[in-house]
């Protein structure tokens, strides 16, 4: 197997589930109560509503056992944690059965 062959093999398999551990963990860590530059792109253009507004911050909340706030914030925080957690699950089992 050549060696653009053997990544494109790894990508497959890891680059997903990396970057949605990844971006959980971010949010996880981030501090729901500091105001600091964003990344929304609505709100960097000037829009001022944002459906995603507050998501990552309700996933913080939540990590830190605040659960009504974290609802307060934004209502799918919770919900969004356990999808993408079970996204990650479910990959890692698609993978369990590639590699055996």
């Amino acid at each position: 197997m050549r060696l653009s062959e053997s990544f494109h093999s790894y990508l497959f398999l890891h680059g997903e589930w990396v970057l949605l551990a990844g971006a959980l963990i971010a949010m996880i860590l981030l501090d729901p109560y500091e105001n600091s530059q964003t990344l929304c792109l609505f709100e960097q253009a000037g829009i001022t509503f944002c459906p995603g507004e507050g998501f990552g911050r309700s996933i913080a909340l939540m990590a830190r056992g605040e659960w009504i706030e974290s609802f307060q914030m934004h209502p799918l925080g919770i919900p969004g944690t356990a999808i993408i957690t079970h996204r990650i699950y479910s990959i890692y089992k698609r993978n369990q059965s590639i590699n055996t």
